[in-house]
């Protein structure tokens, strides 16, 4: 599994003349750094003086954002290999036989089965980070100050993946032959860039505020 190799083992996959890990792969992984961050500055904020200070109300939604945070990173990980397996079920579905029509009709059924699989793990990574920019702004906003820098990168690498998986989807959307489900899952992804572009720069504002 990917997510078992070194770093250097992992960068050197990435750099190496086979086409997966890819795009989609590095993505989950970059968006699961950015998570990481957030959660950082979380557990550098939690238990300090200046945290004792806050209500219990703030407390309360510090620790659940903390707790999102290691959710968030649990199920982004397992994306770094999901997408790179979906890509070979595509690379072997092309590679089946169609010498006749039943071979060239199961060929076709098993292909598009290979590309909706390789629609779903980005857009299953779009929808993770859609969750990950909320706690991310309430630890920009209560995080510890020398540590908010940290927040603002979690975020732009939190956006990077989300434009990432918008970018990953529309390139398999195009061989899908629900037209109607490529558009909604390209259009799904186009809303949440929209929807969090402004998260993202408020996050940047408050650790620009605190430079």
């Amino acid at each position: 599994m990917l997510v078992n190799e070194t770093l250097e083992e992992y960068v050197k996959d990435v750099s190496s003349s086979k086409p997966a890990p890819g795009g989609g792969s590095v993505s989950a992984l970059v968006a699961s750094l950015g998570v990481a961050l957030s959660s950082m500055v979380y557990n550098l904020t939690i238990g300090r003086k200046f945290y004792e200070e806050y209500d219990s109300d703030i407390k309360d939604e510090i620790e659940s954002g903390l707790k999102i945070c290691e959710r968030l990173i649990s199920e982004l990980m397992p994306l770094v290999d999901e997408d790179k397996n979906a890509y070979d079920d595509v690379i072997k579905a092309i590679k089946m036989p169609k010498n006749n029509d039943e071979e060239k009709a199961l060929r076709s059924q098993k292909l598009d089965e290979a590309y909706l699989k390789a629609i779903n793990v980005p857009l299953k990574l779009a929808r993770l980070l859609s969750e990950g920019f909320a706690p991310t702004l309430l630890i920009a906003q209560y995080g510890n100050p020398n540590a908010i820098s940290d927040a603002a990168v979690g975020a732009l690498l939190l956006f990077a993946g989300l434009q990432s998986a918008a970018i990953n989807v529309r390139v398999n959307a195009k061989f899908l032959k629900d037209k109607s489900l490529a558009d909604s899952a390209i259009e799904e992804c186009e809303n949440l860039i929209k929807r969090y572009e402004p998260v993202k720069d408020e996050i940047l504002s408050i650790s620009i505020k605190n430079l």
